[in-house]
Parts: structure tokens; sequence; C-alpha cells
């Protein structure tokens, strides 16, 4: 299963990365929807429970974000908010010893669901410079130190590149060259 966990965040991998240099912010959101059902199916092959959940609502959040008539009820806002929340109750479920891994796991958990949160915001506002600049200053290093935890190489190599995509992007367009 690691090896098909590992195939499965690479091609997420590469589909996050191209995504930046989308300057639709519909077609990143379609693009990024089929990254986080790969790397969530990666996390469960590999065992990482927390980051299959937090990548099962990143989905569905992304979905919600697809849907212009959706996106404009205000309690999808609060659901697509709150489920980052539940998702990282998760790590308090695991039963057996508690070692020095597993305790970093939990603490980067936490991190991507507030991250995630704050990305949501940022998806929700449709400003294509506060997406970018939010992922590359938060939710990237969280997801990274939880990459490295969980030794999923895919997702190492998708955020450092996420880093050079987004300066890219910024580079390609300007900063204010995204939708808004």
């Amino acid at each position: 299963m690691d090896v098909i966990a590992q195939i499965l965040s690479i091609i997420s991998c590469v589909a996050i990365i191209f995504s930046f240099q989308l300057k639709n912010n519909r077609h990143l959101f379609l693009v990024q929807t089929f990254a986080a059902f790969g790397f969530g199916l990666s996390y469960l092959f590999l065992g990482a429970v927390d980051g299959f959940l937090i990548n099962t609502v990143s989905f569905i959040n992304t979905a919600v974000l697809l849907n212009v008539k959706l996106k404009k009820k205000p309690v999808l806002i609060a659901i697509c908010i709150l489920l980052p929340l539940i998702s990282s109750i998760a790590p308090l479920t695991y039963t057996g010893v508690w070692n020095a891994i597993k305790i970093l796991e939990t603490v980067f958990s936490y991190l991507i669901a507030f991250a995630q949160i704050v990305y949501t915001l940022a998806t929700w506002k449709d400003d294509g410079k506060k997406i970018r600049t939010v992922r590359m200053f938060l939710v990237t290093p969280a997801w990274l130190g939880y990459n490295i935890v969980v030794f999923s190489i895919g997702g190492i190599i998708c955020e450092v590149f996420n880093v050079i995509s987004i300066v890219v992007s910024f580079i390609r367009y300007g900063k204010d060259g995204f939708d808004k």
C-alpha cells in the first residue's frame, strides 16, 4: 500500500503545482479538488487518518467553492469552517502508545486544521492574491511538517514546489493579475 500511497501523492503533487499557474480561480479550485481527493487516499493508505480526514474536508470545501449557487449560502461557509475543526478531533481518538512521531503528527494536524480554516476564508473571497499568499505562508508550512512526519514523498515535494509555483504565478501575473 505504501507504493500506491506514494504514487497517488506524486500525481496529486503535480496537479497542485499546476493549479497555481491557472489564472482563473474556478480552474484552480477544480484541479485542487482532484488533488485533495488523491492526497486523501494517499494518506489513508499511509495510515495517516487525520491527513485523510483533513483532505476529505478540503475536497468538500473546494467542491462547494466550484458551485457558485452553494457558495452564496452563508450556512455553507460556517460548515466549511467547522469541518476542519471536526476533522482535527481524529487524533484524540487514537489508542495505544503515544510516541514522539504520533505527537508531532497530532500537532501538525491541528496546525493544518487552523490553516485550512484560514484558507477556506481566503478562497471564499475569491481573491487570487490572498489564496496564494495564505497557501504559501500558512498552509504549505503546516502540510510540509506533516508530510515529513508521515513520510509522504509526494506531499513533501508538493509543498516545496507549491512555494516555487506560487512565486512564479506572482511573477507571471503580478500581484493584482488574479481573479478578484
